[in-house]
């Protein structure tokens, strides 16, 4: 079974896991698992979109590569942080919404009250980069694409920890959002994910319930070396996950 993963930064994880699972001699479908892997910014697949006859069309040498590679499943990880960018922080009128999917969730105290449409408006805006890109790629893919959710946000302690991952100045913790309303943005951006994936035929790969601690941070034996990104077996575990769907499609279409 050859993958080709395509992605930014979450990409690393996914490519460790399978890496060592290939070690293992992991199969899918009854086939040894063979892997390449493509960081997006390479500054040979840059720009990712290039206009072509007045559309956005995927970076040629990138098409180049999934026509020499010839996978059998192409495996994406593309973006992912976006919740982050517009959560880790909130202004001094601090703010909340209803997770519809999820509404028992607490409610900051005191905090304005958003909707959930403006949260999921404001993540397609920061988002559309990323849904474009994923777009493109099933353009020109003709292997079964698999859109891997992004590990969900992490504590924050790991935030305090790495500051200068997020903040450029220094930074006011009391500034910092709750763990629960990121974990709320986080949810936001993995249904922008689904509706991407619905529209283009995609498999969509959540992340595993037991990778999610309570108030809905990342687990601890998942999370990689700073405060935005998971480890291998976080890896390890996404791809088990999109050959299971793999299988499972297989078998539907039997």
């Amino acid at each position: 079974m050859k993958i080709l993963g395509l992605g930014h930064s979450h990409i690393v994880a996914i490519a460790k896991g399978c890496y060592e699972l290939q070690q293992q001699a992991f199969h899918i479908c009854g086939k040894p698992v063979v892997s390449r892997f493509v960081y997006l910014y390479d500054e040979q697949l840059l720009p990712t979109l290039e206009e072509e006859n007045e559309r956005l069309r995927l970076n040629a040498q990138l098409r180049r590569i999934i026509d020499d590679e010839r996978p059998d499943v192409i495996v994406l990880s593309v973006g992912g942080n976006e919740h982050i960018a517009v959560s880790v922080t909130q202004p001094k009128e601090r703010f909340d919404f209803i997770l519809g999917a999820e509404p028992e969730l607490p409610l900051e105290a005191g905090a304005i009250l958003l909707t959930e449409a403006a949260v999921r408006e404001t993540l397609r805006e920061k988002m559309a980069p990323t849904l474009s890109v994923i777009k493109a790629i099933s353009e020109e893919a003709s292997a079964p694409l698999v859109c891997l959710e992004p590990p969900p946000p992490l504590p924050n302690s790991r935030i305090l920890a790495f500051p200068k991952e997020f903040f450029r100045k220094a930074f006011d913790p009391r500034k910092l959002s709750s763990e629960v309303f990121r974990y709320k943005v986080w949810r936001t951006q993995s249904a922008l994910y689904r509706e991407i994936c619905a529209q283009c035929d995609i498999m969509f790969a959540p992340v595993a319930v037991e990778f999610i601690e309570p108030p809905g941070v990342l687990a601890e034996d998942a999370r990689g070396a700073d405060a935005s990104h998971a480890n291998a077996f976080f890896g390890q575990r996404m791809i088990a996950r999109a050959g299971e769907l793999i299988a499972s499609r297989r078998v539907d279409a039997e």
